[in-house]
């Protein structure tokens, strides 16, 4: 019954997708929305699209290359030229180098693609801000997520959940595969949402509070640690824009405190879930333990992520000087350990090495730079702590493995190099304007 339900609700999603690109949309935008829009649409008919189809291709896969694809011939050049990508073609190169040394050429196709994804996808963004701004572009783009959210409202009223944990726990994600990328989802909608005016949309605090609560019912925990600095600066700024001066200082105590009660009743109500958490902090020492040492119990803590992260890091440890610089390849985890790292540090550590992890840290740590600098204050805040909370999200969990959370990455990302200060050359801003002009053209 609730196949028919998505089909329904992915008709309708269609209807309104093309409504909107058809209006007064540029075509970066247009082409933005339709890629996340298709994204959500494959993800939710998972038992069809997941599966391999073609050479090993799933339907998923296949789509996400053509999106790739496509975006290279529609962004123009002078886009991927910009001085600021430079960080992220570092980090590209290592991916590739890694990728040639360890002859993991299949893994290293499958996430250079990925990048190629979100780089085409930020690109689009980007010249969608510069366009029509900031504003506009997500209160269009608000479009794509409406599938994937009414098919979570639906799945909690008719109790579609999904058991995830040994305590019990459900998850409500919708009819979607798993919790981890399907929360990256509805993190995506609390950032665009977040992000446009308060004029522009009707009920747009209460949009954003339901989205929240609909994370909380991903039970995915560390999404919903993410999502706590972008909550907190939105309901910060929402009051703080109603109040005088010298009202502000009593008022925003008050709230302060109501927010952390919130925080505590949320922690309580689940408590079995961030357990672990506290637990983990506690027994730091465990990640550096082999883990032929690890007892029964200490191998459960954090359903068994720091077990796992014990077993990259023993490995790494162990290898030689050529893996230790290069990392074993892209993809290498496969065939090697029962499950994924389960940290984007870990991860890349293992896979691409010291060159690999540095350059990884270096692009993160220039993208958090870039969001602190742009001028609006407001926007500063929320981008740069929504970088913060996702970079902690990062530590538990591994969302740029997932095109959903590349999806988010290349929002932040578009924001950040639209709105921060100007910093690339004469000759790029000079290259840019007529394409930026162009880019108002209706489709």
């Amino acid at each position: 019954m609730f196949e028919a339900i998505k089909l329904l609700v992915g008709v309708v999603s269609l209807i309104m997708v093309y409504r909107t690109i058809t209006g007064n949309c540029n075509k970066y935008l247009a082409f933005a929305i339709c890629a996340i829009w298709l994204r959500y649409f494959l993800s939710a008919f998972h038992t069809i699209t997941y599966p391999s189809l073609v050479a090993g291709f799933s339907i998923n896969a296949l789509g996400s290359i053509g999106v790739a694809g496509l975006g290279l011939l529609l962004i123009p050049t002078a886009v991927f030229t910009l001085k600021k990508l430079f960080p992220f073609y570092v980090f590209f190169t290592a991916i590739a180098v890694s990728g040639f040394v360890n002859m993991q050429i299949p893994g290293t196709i499958n996430v250079l693609v990925k990048w190629c994804y979100f780089l085409v996808l930020a690109g689009a963004l980007f010249l969608s801000i510069r366009s029509q701004g900031q504003n506009e572009t997500f209160k269009k783009l608000l479009v794509a997520f409406f599938m994937p959210i009414s098919l979570q409202v639906l799945s909690v009223v008719f109790g579609h959940a999904k058991a995830t944990e040994s305590d019990g726990s459900t998850s409500y994600i919708g009819g979607y595969n798993h919790e981890a990328a399907f929360s990256m989802i509805i993190v995506s909608f609390i950032f665009v949402v977040g992000l446009v005016e308060r004029t522009s949309i009707k009920f747009r605090t209460t949009l954003f509070t339901m989205a929240v609560f609909l994370l909380v019912l991903v039970n995915y925990r560390t999404a919903i640690l993410t999502i706590l600095p972008i909550a907190a600066v939105f309901y910060f700024t929402l009051v703080e824009q109603r109040l005088k001066p010298s009202q502000k200082a009593p008022v925003l105590t008050i709230v302060t405190m109501l927010f952390a009660i919130a925080f505590l009743g949320l922690s309580f109500s689940m408590q079995e879930r961030f357990a672990d958490v506290g637990l983990m902090l506690s027994n730091l020492d465990l990640i550096a333990k082999a883990p032929i040492y690890f007892s029964e119990t200490e191998k459960d803590i954090m359903s068994a992520r720091v077990y796992i992260w014990s077993q990259y890091i023993d490995a790494f440890d162990n290898a030689n000087l050529l893996h230790k610089v290069f990392g074993f390849g892209p993809d290498s985890w496969r065939g090697v350990f029962a499950k994924y790292a389960h940290n984007t540090f870990v991860s890349n550590l293992y896979e691409y090495g010291y060159i690999g992890f540095y350059s990884f840290i270096g692009m993160m740590l220039f993208v958090l730079k870039e969001a602190f600098k742009i001028q609006q204050k407001k926007l500063a805040k929320i981008v740069g702590l929504s970088i913060v909370g996702f970079l902690i999200m990062n530590l538990a969990t591994m969302p740029l493995w997932n095109i959903e959370g590349l999806i988010f990455f290349a929002i932040v990302v578009g924001t950040v190099f639209s709105s921060s200060k100007q910093s690339d050359s004469i000759k790029s801003k000079a290259t840019l304007a007529p394409v930026i002009r162009k880019g108002r053209t209706v489709i």
